[in-house]
């Protein structure tokens, strides 16, 4: 059974990209995103902001914007990213190997559901809250955890998908073209007649019969925003593993945009 869905709200953050207009704009034509980035996060108290590094601002950002037009304050949230917060994980590791004390608190906010762990704490959520990872497929795995929840009677659920360029010497494990983003997506199970998507994994043999629609130039999570704000754009095909050891058996994904 496939569910078909609807987006009731949504957030975005990339390099020059930061308003609605601006992204609505890009959607039509994308090209790769580049600028600055400046964010209000007067509303979090100065002790806490201090502990968000870059990233988990970025994602905390978004996910507020969302919140802000959500049917309810407290709903569950999953938290998609392939790499995680890298940068916290490799200054642990460092401070390992120079034999140096670690904290406890730079050891909890490094591991991967450590930003969706500090927001819930910020707005006191005690909805379900769910952080996934899967290689090239992060925005897929955490739409697929959604349908989950709306499945199991949520009435609506929150996707995050964000990342960053991995820090040196990890950098040469990209296979995608590196940039760092955050989005934010409202879903809700689609009702009669609204307009909506779809999401279903192919079969590895039918894959070699597909023609990815990609834009090479942008991380496989902006192709997929991409996807869901160009309502001209019937389908998305996600990329298939680069990596060999990745492909055997998982084959591609398939976004559909359903009119009626």
């Amino acid at each position: 059974m496939r569910l078909v869905w609807a987006l009731k709200a949504w957030s975005a953050l990339a390099p020059g990209l930061q308003t609605s207009a601006s992204w609505q704009q890009w959607a039509r034509q994308p090209v790769r995103p580049c600028g600055e980035v400046t964010l209000d996060l007067s509303h979090i108290p100065a002790m806490a902001r201090r502990r968000l590094g870059t990233q988990a601002r970025w994602a905390v950002s978004v996910v507020d914007a969302v919140l802000a037009e959500a049917a309810q304050a407290d709903l569950p949230i999953v938290w998609a990213s392939r790499y995680g917060d890298a940068e916290k994980s490799l200054a642990l590791l460092r401070d390992l190997v120079a034999g140096e004390p670690l904290s406890p608190t730079a050891f909890g906010l490094s591991v991967h559901n450590g930003i969706g762990a500090q927001h819930s704490i910020l707005r006191g959520m005690r909805a379900n809250a769910v952080c996934v990872a899967s290689m090239h497929a992060a925005p897929e795995a955490g739409v697929m955890e959604a349908l989950g929840l709306l499945h199991d009677g949520a009435a609506e659920v929150m996707v995050v998908c964000y990342d960053s360029p991995l820090p040196a010497p990890y950098e040469c494990f990209h296979d995608e073209p590196a940039l760092p983003f955050a989005w934010a997506v409202l879903l809700a199970l689609a009702e009669p007649g609204e307009p909506g998507f779809t999401l279903q994994a192919l079969p590895a043999a039918t894959c070699e019969t597909c023609v990815p629609k990609s834009v090479p130039h942008l991380p496989h999570g902006l192709e997929v925003l991409q996807f869901l704000l160009h309502d001209q754009q019937a389908r998305l095909y996600s990329p298939q593993a680069r990596d060999a050891r990745a492909q055997a058996g998982t084959g591609q994904w398939l976004w559909e945009r359903c009119h009626d």
